[in-house]
């Protein structure tokens, strides 16, 4: 690379999620960009290690790689590289890898990482290495202490909990924004149409869903955000099908099958349950829709600039 012949800080991890631990760490890294007119370097992994490891116990992903590039973007993070994770470069021991994938390839003048940072075979490598490996290579290094918010320390395996609970407002205090699944828009089954409460139905690559439930949630087209009432679920009342992502969308009336949207949760409204008849669906659903624009205009209060 030889635009990093004169160096560069660098920062390396998995970064999913990009929360605020993420963004201390990150916030550091373009500090020290700054201060030493090196450009700013995420060293990270695709796919995550323990998908190659341990596929059997691999959790769902928090973001998929393109919104993790997008993300870094908007940090404004000079460089990024993505390292291709194989069961080969698994092998590689914390030494080998310094040397030859930080220190020969990328020239770091700084080093920033996590408190728990691990690298190389089996991960033996841990912070004191890393340490030890700096300071006999010459090269500042900063570990950044945990992240609390309030009593929960930010991270993204409580993140994944708490989204798997339903619990979006909470995993949103932890991210600094509302959790977002990006999909296309494809034909349902036409039953909210039916109803006289229309659903987009989302298509994702996403790997983590919220608990099933409805939520009140923001809905991104073409850069535009409407209000929206989402239902994560089986639709229990018409017989328990395959997961849907159903979104109705207030005021909009074009077709837009074959779009690219993006959803945020803002917050659960209620849990899924069955109907014993459509009017009493209809008349829960026209609730929800209420409830929602209640929690999407403080929201938007709230959030306003």
């Amino acid at each position: 690379m030889p635009f990093l012949k004169k160096g560069c800080v660098l920062t390396m991890g998995n970064y999913d999620g990009f929360h605020l631990g993420h963004q201390t760490i990150l916030s550091l890294l373009k500090s020290q960009s700054f201060k030493r007119k090196l450009p700013s370097l995420v060293y990270t992994f695709d796919p995550h290690p323990v998908k190659i490891l341990a596929p059997e116990i691999a959790p769902p992903l928090i973001n998929t790689l393109d919104q993790k590039i997008e993300l870094l973007q908007k940090m404004k993070i000079d460089i990024l590289v993505l390292e291709k994770f194989t069961p080969r470069f698994a092998k590689t021991s914390p030494e080998v890898f310094f040397k030859t994938h930080l220190m020969h390839h990328l020239h770091p003048h700084f080093i920033t990482v996590g408190y728990d940072f691990t690298f190389g075979s089996k991960r033996m490598g841990n912070i004191e290495t890393l340490e030890r490996l700096c300071f006999e290579n010459q090269i500042d290094v900063k570990i950044v202490d945990p992240k609390m918010v309030g009593q929960k320390l930010a991270s993204s395996s409580l993140i994944r909990k708490l989204l798997e609970q339903g619990k979006v407002d909470k995993a949103r205090e932890l991210l600094n924004r509302p959790y977002f699944m990006d999909g296309e828009i494809i034909r349902g089954e036409q039953r909210g149409t039916m109803l006289g409460f229309p659903t987009a139905n989302l298509k994702t690559k996403n790997e983590i869903s919220p608990a099933v439930g409805v939520y009140a949630t923001l809905f991104c087209l073409n850069h535009k955000n409407y209000l929206s009432a989402t239902n994560v679920g089986h639709r229990p009342t018409f017989g328990k099908g395959e997961l849907a992502i159903e979104t109705h969308v207030f005021g909009l009336k074009k077709n837009i099958y074959g779009k690219k949207v993006r959803v945020f949760f803002i917050k659960k409204i209620r849990d899924e349950k069955k109907f014993d008849s459509e009017q009493f669906l209809i008349r829960q659903i026209r609730s929800d829709i209420n409830k929602a624009k209640q929690i999407l205009s403080h929201y938007r209060e709230k959030h306003a600039g």
